[in-house]
């Protein structure tokens, strides 16, 4: 690990000047990247070529200035990296990067660097080395520039690969509209920037190249911050390549607009893509809430559909019980007594088959939903004096989830209840149509009450409105009940009352049970990036 970390920081080290040191990027980029347990070989392997090539200087400069830069910069940053990964939670999970405490790492990395730098050219014997604080200053942006211009690609490699092959990689990257747009866009409008500055004069070619953030600053606001880890680096990098290594403020000055304009971006980035996951989560979070309320109504109708069976059961066995017993008594009772128990036997046995069919119809547990709604609805209406038509149309109704399905027959009753009830119908009509769009398969039910008035409140038959709906299984929900029913499957519901009656419309979709891992959801305070 020395010896590789050494030929990377001589093969990089002839290219790296004060005021672009990519070797302060390669510094970085190990520490953040390479486990706590090769940071003394990282070390080992700086200090050798940096002590020949510092102590070459002692005559110029010195004994104290030289022993201060023969310090491995890598050893001077090792706390501040570790203070960032350790209590900042630099990498809070495997492939997130908390871009807070990256930029704090880098940024206190720089200036450590910095004062270090400066510490020496301050105690150094040479006369004609004057230090004053633009030196700082170019040192501590040379050292910034060259951490955004080396560590955000491989951050962005970590992130990206996820597990996958290089060629998985090298296949997405070639079907992935931002490698397109930055290939055929940023990266042309980024050289033609930097070339046209490069013919003009200092101050003016200056001006120019702060422009270089544009690009970014549109991939960005497409992208997030990938599109600033895309060509951040190219804008630094071609900022750095144009500008003289001299401590000219004017230098200094295009290098730091740059480096911030590339930092904001990446801290906008990383906050439109925390904002963007936060909404993701709760989004999820709410469909797995309703995907759990669907399943806990479907396991309410199967124990519904359970007890009706039992129900019917009893009132079969109450029934034969109660003949024996009139069989055995009868030749003890008196003719209206036969009749009155006979009477009351028959009420007891349609009062349990009433309870059972209220609560899952015989004909939905034989026969389906549409027999359920064509002939059990049908009959209670037809015993309450109230015509009923029935109308199904469209496909893909048998499809449906069968959570979906109670639902349908729920709401139906509940509609029907409120239209015999409110309006005080005499005639109901119920359309129900199937379909599917976009892939995703819809229900929509429409429940029409014409006619009514106060004759229809009381039905000849002696039922009203408040007995149908006791028949039906419904309780006293409102239209608001109602339309909370449909939300649970991401519908909605619309009460229209005309002056001939009550229409309710309700939409309902197929239910989409999702399958969700254990995700890490970030605090609103944290610019996390994935």
């Amino acid at each position: 690990m020395a010896l590789a970390y050494a030929l990377a920081y001589c093969a990089i080290r002839p290219f790296s000047d004060a005021h672009w040191s990519l070797t302060s990027g390669l510094r970085l980029a190990c520490l953040l990247l390479i486990p706590y347990r090769f940071w003394l070989a990282l070390a080992v392997g700086e200090a050798a070529p940096l002590a020949y090539s510092v102590f070459k200087c002692v005559g110029l400069y010195g004994v104290v200035t030289a022993s201060i830069w023969s310090i491995p910069p890598i050893a001077v940053a090792m706390p501040v990296v570790w203070f960032c990964r350790q209590r900042l939670g630099l990498f809070p999970a495997q492939r997130v990067i908390d871009m807070k405490a990256l930029l704090i790492c880098a940024l206190g990395s720089s200036l450590l660097w910095a004062v270090v730098t400066y510490a020496g050219f301050v105690t150094a014997t040479d006369p004609h080395m004057h230090a004053s604080p633009i030196m700082l200053a170019g040192v501590f942006v040379g050292s910034y520039v060259a951490i955004l211009t080396m560590v955000t690609w491989p951050l962005f490699f970590r992130i990206a690969r996820n597990g996958r092959s290089l060629r998985e990689m090298a296949l997405e990257a070639v079907h992935s509209t931002l490698a397109w747009d930055a290939l055929l866009y940023a990266l042309p409008a980024l050289l033609a920037i930097a070339v046209a500055s490069a013919w003009m004069g200092a101050e003016s070619g200056a001006i120019l190249q702060m422009s270089l953030f544009l690009p970014v600053a549109w991939l960005t606001l497409k992208y997030g911050w990938r599109g600033a880890a895309v060509t951040g680096p190219i804008a630094v990098g071609c900022v750095c390549v144009l500008t003289l290594s001299v401590p000219d403020p004017i230098v200094i000055q295009a290098q730091f607009f740059v480096a911030f304009a590339v930092t904001f971006l990446f801290l906008m980035g990383a906050r439109i893509a925390s904002q963007i996951h936060a909404q993701e989560q709760e989004r999820l979070t709410v469909d797995k809430a309703l995907s759990v309320v669907q399943q806990v109504l479907h396991q309410g109708e199967v124990r519904l559909r359970q007890t009706s069976a039992a129900l019917e059961m009893v009132g079969g066995n109450v029934s034969l019980s109660q003949g024996r017993v009139l069989q055995k008594v009868q030749r003890f009772l008196s003719p209206d007594e036969r009749a009155a128990l006979n009477r009351e036997a028959s009420t007891t046995k349609h009062r349990i088959y009433g309870l059972a069919e209220s609560m899952h119809p015989v004909a939905w547990r034989e026969r389906g939903l549409p027999a359920a709604l064509r002939e059990s609805i049908g009959r209670i209406l037809d015993e309450g004096g109230i015509a009923y038509e029935c109308i199904i149309q469209g496909r893909g109704l048998s499809q449906l989830a069968p959570p979906v399905h109670q639902a349908i027959y729920r709401i139906v009753c509940e509609s029907v209840a409120q239209v015999c009830t409110q309006a005080a119908s005499d005639r109901i009509t119920l359309t129900l149509r199937g379909g599917e769009t976009q892939g995703r398969r819809w229900a929509a039910i429409r429940v029409t009450g014409t006619g009514g008035g106060q004759a229809a409140r009381q039905s000849p038959r002696g039922q009203s409105g408040a007995d149908v709906a006791a028949r039906l299984g419904a309780g006293t929900s409102t239209p608001s009940s109602i339309a909370a029913q449909a939300e649970l499957f991401d519908g909605l519901m619309h009460a229209r009352r005309g002056k001939h009656g009550m229409t309710l419309s309700v939409m309902l979709y197929d239910a989409q049970h999702l399958t969700l891992g254990k995700q890490m959801q970030p605090r609103a305070a944290q610019l996390w990036v994935r």
